[in-house]
């Protein structure tokens, strides 16, 4: 090891600050990559010359990073202190960029290749390399023979040792390669099935380097190298967004690209704070970004239809808002598509793995892309009064693009009572960073826990033991239920149920650590309220949510605040359902026989609206199906449906919001579905392959065509992609016995609106559907 003395020290500092103090940024203007047409490239900074060994010293100095291989305690060899950095991967060059980027307050990153090479160009057209034509010979740092890859220090050159091209950018090809970015379609990229890191989805490099031919050297060759790997003739340059600018963020907004009869159909979501109206941007590559492809803002809605795009050339899209002043804020991320294939509904579709039993979607961003990703709990066989399929339940998600993320098994038969019902599993973001966790009742090394699962590895992050049931003489009381709720009114909390029926305990837990908030136990009046899932409202406006067990609502405390004491209810909707009143009512539908019918509840205080119930009609045997929605413009309010008589659910009765019955005999088939956007819901049958209205008095074909022309069953519908409407989930047969999940969404215009997503209550739903609980229907009310 060489110790140098303190004075080699000094100078050596001395020396890094003044090569530090050498970088320069090179401003380059936006414009069309020359010779490559529908490329184009946004505005950007780009550093003269690779970062040196002086300058990524710093780096070490301020963090403590692992230095290069190649460095001496942490400092680079005497004498090449103004030579590129070389011996780093992408990990380590990632990790630069975030110091760097945080110290600044500035963006830094990698080039895109589309940027590398026009930079490289300067703006010319037709030449081979940066410098034109001329044989490279004295123009660039190659092998013109072959070199020994372990003799670097012989052949590597400091920066600026040759000419700049026009640009004042140097060393754009040559002595070492430079790490880009090529922004690859995930989608189609055959070996990656996991991303767990920022650089894992890209290793372009540029220009060549002292250890390859000329062959290298031309301004539009690239190459790939692994991303965990160090070269002695691999380095990196920064890219540094403009002040002012915002082309560098990005504004995750869930947008969608289907082809159509007559081009390409978009669709996007508003979120809150978009400004006037929106462009629309296209390009054939992922590493430009993208030809502004609208004359004039969309404003009055949030889809649009290319019918300019090349057909069967794939390309990719984003939108920009723009402000009334025509400012542009930040990209969405890109949506691809291939122009002229037949026009389709189907936005996505996802391949579970198990080939028995069914596959139940839950939707959360596991990835932090801003996009929803899905997990599935697959039951293989394990439903209520089947016998025990010897497979357990489990668990498997999949990036929002269709790639698997993670599989584990769940939880065995008898742990689940013989129904994967009973292992209830929920996706939300706990820790604020983005990222979604997973919430689950989980079978781990014998113990039934409740745990917290990283969303994108599903490694158990913690764990406690899930509450013990407290009572079940009928042996029908195992159901168990899962919810996320704000409490206190800035966190989120889990909240669990367990028992149904007979005696139900509630837990309300800090997710942060998994310990007890507050234990809520329906011994007494109020035993046998809950419901097939755990309901969350802020009923009294104070910002807290309140929980719903069932006929029964606890504070955000834990306490009660209100019991209506008609115990079991199979449906419960807390919504604006009364025109022309404050806050909201609770629609239930009671299964218990003794109480069997249907229920207006005032939401704050518990108060009874309406009912009409086995006491008033005694075909009131057992309501079990049901739901609150909007579905007719001729009458006030809401309509809600449900039945008399239990699961032959033939005996269906329409009620208007005042109690009174609009239709007897309602096709319960049919569920609500914001399809076409109109004020009043659409209806959707089971297989998907029908739309009706309800004109006040029947059920009509809808004008618009129906979602799917196929058979496709329905399993839940959410506004879920693209605009403010709701996508339908479905599932059909697939390959080798699975079922595939299809998410249809409607390929033609509509109306500018919110998306449902800035809701925090939808968010919670749609954190609880179906994997927590029963599923039900969101119906959609602006504050």
């Amino acid at each position: 090891m060489i110790k140098y003395p303190a004075r080699a020290v000094l100078s050596f500092l001395l020396v890094c600050a003044a090569a530090s103090a050498q970088e320069e940024f090179v401003p380059i203007e936006g414009g069309h990559l020359p010779g490559r047409p529908g490329v184009r490239v946004e505005s950007f900074e780009m550093a003269d010359t690779p970062l040196t060994n002086a300058q990524y010293a710093e780096f070490l100095r301020a963090t403590g990073y692992r230095p290069p291989e190649h460095f001496v305690k942490g400092t680079p060899p005497r004498g090449f202190e103004n030579h590129p950095v070389i011996f780093v991967n992408r990990y380590d060059v990632y990790a630069y960029l975030q110091w760097r980027s945080k110290k600044e307050n500035r963006i830094y990153r990698l080039p895109l290749s589309a940027e590398h090479e026009y930079a490289a160009k300067a703006g010319r057209d037709g030449l081979k390399y940066v410098w034109g034509d001329a044989d490279p010979a004295g123009k660039a740092n190659f092998a013109d023979s072959d070199r020994d890859y372990t003799a670097w220090h012989k052949f590597l050159k400091p920066v600026k040792s040759y000419e700049p091209n026009p640009w004042g950018l140097y060393d754009m090809s040559g002595n070492v390669w430079q790490m880009v970015g090529n922004e690859y379609e995930l989608a189609g990229r055959q070996w990656i099935f996991r991303l767990t890191h920022p650089m894992e989805k890209d290793g372009g490099v540029a220009g060549g380097s002292w250890a390859r031919s000329a062959a290298y050297l031309p301004v539009q060759t690239r190459g790939g190298v692994s991303q965990g790997i160090r070269h002695p003739d691999l380095g990196f340059r920064l890219v540094r967004e403009p002040l002012g600018s915002t082309h560098f963020h990005r504004q995750p907004r869930r947008l969608v690209a289907l082809p159509a009869a007559s081009g390409v159909f978009l669709s996007w979501q508003m979120l809150p704070g978009d400004a006037a109206g929106y462009h629309v941007y296209r390009s054939p590559r992922l590493d430009a970004a993208g030809v502004r492809i609208t004359s004039a803002p969309v404003t009055s809605s949030t889809s649009y239809l290319d019918t300019s795009a090349p057909a069967g050339v794939r390309q990719h899209y984003r939108i920009r808002p723009v402000a009334s002043d025509g400012r542009e804020s930040a990209p969405s991320e890109w949506a691809s598509v291939t122009p002229g294939a037949a026009p389709t509904n189907v936005a996505a579709v996802f391949d579970p793995s198990p080939t028995q039993g069914d596959c139940t979607p839950m939707f959360g961003d596991l990835d932090g892309d801003g996009k929803l990703d899905i997990l599935f709990r697959c039951n293989n066989g394990i439903r209520e009064n089947t016998r025990d399929p010897g497979l357990p339940v489990e668990l498997e998600a999949f990036t929002s693009y269709g790639k698997q993320l993670w599989r584990k098994p769940l939880i065995d038969y008898d742990n689940c009572y013989g129904n994967a019902n009973n292992s209830p599993v929920l996706i939300y973001d706990f820790n604020g960073d983005g990222k979604a966790e997973v919430a689950a009742r989980m079978l781990v090394n014998g113990s039934v826990d409740l745990a917290i699962l990283d969303g994108m590895t599903g490694k158990i992050l913690r764990r406690t033991p899930w509450p013990e049931m407290a009572t079940d003489h009928s042996g029908t009381s195992t159901r168990v239920h899962m919810a996320v709720a704000y409490l206190d009114g800035k966190r989120p909390s889990l909240v669990t149920q367990t028992g149904l029926y007979e005696n139900e305990r509630f837990h309300a837990w800090d997710p942060a650590n998994l310990e007890q908030i507050w234990e809520f136990n329906s011994y007494g009046a109020t035993s046998g309220s809950g419901s097939h899932h755990v309901d969350i409202a802020d009923v009294d406006g104070d910002g807290r949510d309140e929980v719903f067990n069932g006929t029964t609502l606890l504070n955000p405390d834990g306490t009660i605040k209100w019991a209506i004491h008609r115990a079991h209810p199979d449906i419960v909707a807390i919504k604006h359902i009364l025109p022309g009143t404050k806050g909201r009512q609770v629609f239930y539908v009671v299964e218990t026989s003794t109480h069997a019918g249907a229920y207006l509840v005032d939401a704050a205080t518990g108060k009874i609206i309406w009912k009409l119930n086995r006491e008033d009609d005694p075909r009131w045997t057992h309501a079990h199906i049901g739901w609150a929605a909007d579905i007719s413009a001729a009458h006030p309010g809401m309509e809600m449906l449900t039945n008399r008589d239990g699961h032959l659910a033939k005996e269906t009765v329409l009620f208007g919001s005042d109690g009174k019955i609009l239709m007897e005999g309602f096709p319960a088939r049919y569920r609500p579905v914001n399809w076409t956007g109109s004020d009043a819901r659409d209806l959707v049958s089971p297989d998907a392959r029908e739309l009706a209205r309800f004109d006040g008095a029947k059920l009509t074909p809808a004008s618009a065509p129906a979602p799917s022309a196929a058979a496709c069953n329905v399993i839940m519908v959410g506004d879920l992609l693209g605009d403010y409407r709701d996508e339908i989930v479905c599932s059909r047969p697939g390959e080798g016995g699975r079922r595939q999940i299809v998410i249809l969404t409607n390929a033609t215009p509509s109306r500018k609106e919110i998306t449902r997503t800035a809701s925090r209550e939808y968010r919670l739903w749609l954190a609880r559907n179906l994997g927590a609980g029963y599923g039900s229907y969101f119906e959609w009310q602006p504050e």
